[in-house]
């Protein structure tokens, strides 16, 4: 049963459905979309991959593995920040989906019978759901897109990540990440 959770393939098939999904939200999504992307692309593939290509370890699961739990809980962080700040209800199941990863290991630290099965299922099993949370979340903001126009991508009405057109000086647009124009969603209360 452990051969299976942690076979090369599950891994290989899981980064290409992580690199399209990503790519997909890049191209089509909006801001919010975008910083999970990067966010997963950056943590979960580039640093992985140059972790793997320098030490050549696997997965350790009969101890807490020091360098995922890091990777695992830095990605928390910012998860959450995008998600309290997002415009769009999906990202605080992506972000509820990495702090579960995270608690997997807290308990292998703190508890030492935990099954090495339990651990790679609870620290594993939360990232397809985030990637199948992203791609439902990118869907529906092209459905969404595509019907009621240009909408916000953050909560409030500038970005974290950007300043507004009145704060940066006439004439001059807002960032990235950051709509600063009115849609239908703006004037509900």
């Amino acid at each position: 049963m452990l051969d299976l959770l942690t076979s090369n393939f599950r891994f290989i098939a899981q980064d290409y459905v992580a690199w399209a999904i990503c790519i997909a939200a890049l191209i089509w999504g909006g801001g919010p979309e975008r910083a999970v992307a990067l966010t997963w692309l950056l943590l979960f593939e580039v640093a992985d991959a140059i972790y793997h290509a320098v030490f050549d370890q696997g997965y350790s699961l009969t101890e807490v593995d020091l360098f995922h739990a890091g990777l695992d809980g830095t990605a928390c962080m910012i998860m959450f920040l995008i998600a309290l700040n997002a415009n769009r209800n999906f990202t605080m199941g992506i972000a509820a989906m990495q702090l579960l990863a995270v608690t997997a290991h807290l308990t292998r630290g703190l508890v030492e019978s935990v099954s090495p099965v339990a651990y790679i299922t609870m620290v594993v099993g939360p990232g397809w759901f985030q990637l199948i949370l992203l791609a439902v979340g990118l869907t529906r903001h092209s459905f969404r897109k595509r019907k009621y126009g240009p909408y916000r991508d953050w909560r409030n009405s500038q970005s974290p990540l950007s300043f507004t057109a009145s704060s940066v000086g006439p004439g001059l647009s807002s960032g990235a990440f950051g709509n600063t124009r009115a849609s239908w969603r703006d004037h509900l209360k």
